[in-house]
C-alpha cells in the first residue's frame, strides 16, 4: 500500500476531528514545519505513524476504512454531562474504563453489568461524543490527550469527597510516592515548575496509551494526583503575628494559584504522587 494513501487517510482523520497541523505537532513533539513536511512529502516512518494513531485514538486498520465521521476530540464535558456522570455511576464507570483503554470484552468480564447494559452505556457515551461505537465489541475514544474534568465540577467534587480514602495509605508500594512540601519560591519559578508538573502528567497519559495493548493484569490501576496551591496549614497560620496573619490571608485570597492536573486514569491531590486505585480487576 502506498505511503500517499496512508498520508491521505491520516489527513482525513485529522480533518474529521478539526485537528490542525500545529495541534498535532505539539502532541507528538515536532515542529509545525516538520509535520507539514511529513504530510506533503509522505515521509512517515512506522514509529511516527503509530504515534499519530495513538494521539488520534485510532487502530492502524481504521486508517483504511471509509471516510471517518466528522467528530472532534473533546477536551471537556459540559456541566450537564458531568452531572449525568455523577448521577449515573455505571455510566461514569464505563467512561473511566474507556479512558483507561479497556477492551469491551474486559468490561463484560470484570464489571457486574449485563451485556445489554454495557451496550446501552456505550451507546449513551457515543451520543455524548465521548466515544464512537464501531461494533458490538469495539469502540474508538474521542477524548483529547488534554481532557480534564471541570475544576470544581461534579466529578472533581466526587473525587474530593473520597480524598481521605486516597491518602489513608503508606504509599510504599511499587511506583507509589507521597511527598508534601511547604516552601516559598518566586512567582516566575512557580510558573516554570508548574509547567514541568504538567509535563509529568502528560508522560503518565502517554505511557497509559503506549501500554493500552497489554492485558489488564499487566497494567494495574494507578491514580495520580498533582496539585500545587498557595496555602499555609491552619496550625501554622495561627502562629503568625496578627498583622502578618491578616496580610497572609488577604494575599492568599487575591492571588491563590493552583495547578490541578487530571490524569484520565488519574485523580489529583499534592505535588507528584501516585497510588493504585480500587478499580475492579
Amino acid at each position: 500500500m502506498s505511503k500517499t494513501y496512508i498520508i491521505d487517510a491520516l489527513r482525513l482523520h485529522l480533518k474529521a476531528r478539526n485537528i490542525t497541523y500545529k495541534e498535532l505537532a505539539q502532541a507528538i513533539g515536532l515542529s509545525e514545519v516538520s509535520v507539514k513536511r511529513l504530510f506533503t512529502g509522505g515521509d512517515c516512518g512506522l514509529d511516527r505513524l503509530e504515534q499519530i494513531c495513538q494521539y488520534l485514538h485510532l487502530e492502524f486498520r481504521d486508517l483504511f476504512k471509509t471516510t471517518p465521521r466528522k467528530r472532534k476530540l473533546i477536551t471537556r464535558l459540559s456541566l450537564a454531562q458531568e452531572h449525568e456522570f455523577a448521577n449515573d455511576q455505571k455510566l461514569l464507570m464505563v467512561a473511566v474504563c474507556a479512558l483507561n483503554h479497556w477492551p469491551v470484552a474486559d468490561i463484560h468480564k470484570h464489571l457486574q453489568f449485563t451485556r445489554n447494559q454495557v451496550q446501552a452505556l456505550l451507546k449513551r457515551l457515543d451520543d455524548m461524543g465521548f466515544l464512537e461505537v464501531q461494533a458490538s465489541d469495539r469502540y474508538q475514544l474521542l477524548v483529547a490527550s488534554s481532557f480534564g474534568w471541570i475544576s470544581g465540577g461534579p466529578i472533581m467534587q466526587m473525587v474530593q469527597s473520597v480524598s481521605d480514602d486516597f491518602f489513608n495509605d503508606g504509599f510504599e508500594g511499587n511506583g507509589e510516592i507521597l511527598k508534601i512540601m511547604n516552601m516559598r519560591v518566586s512567582r516566575k519559578a512557580q510558573e516554570q515548575l508548574k509547567a514541568r508538573l504538567e509535563q509529568i502528567a502528560l508522560e503518565y497519559e502517554d505511557q497509559a496509551r503506549a501500554d493500552a495493548h497489554l492485558p489488564l493484569e499487566e497494567r494495574p490501576p494507578l491514580s495520580v494526583c498533582i496539585a500545587v496551591r498557595t496555602w499555609v496549614p491552619k496550625f501554622m497560620r495561627d502562629l503568625y503575628r496578627l498583622e502578618a496573619r491578616t496580610k497572609q490571608t488577604s494575599k492568599g485570597k487575591a492571588d491563590k494559584s493552583a495547578s490541578k492536573i487530571t490524569p484520565k486514569t488519574a485523580y489529583k491531590p499534592v505535588k507528584k504522587l501516585s497510588k493504585p486505585s480500587a478499580k475492579p480487576e
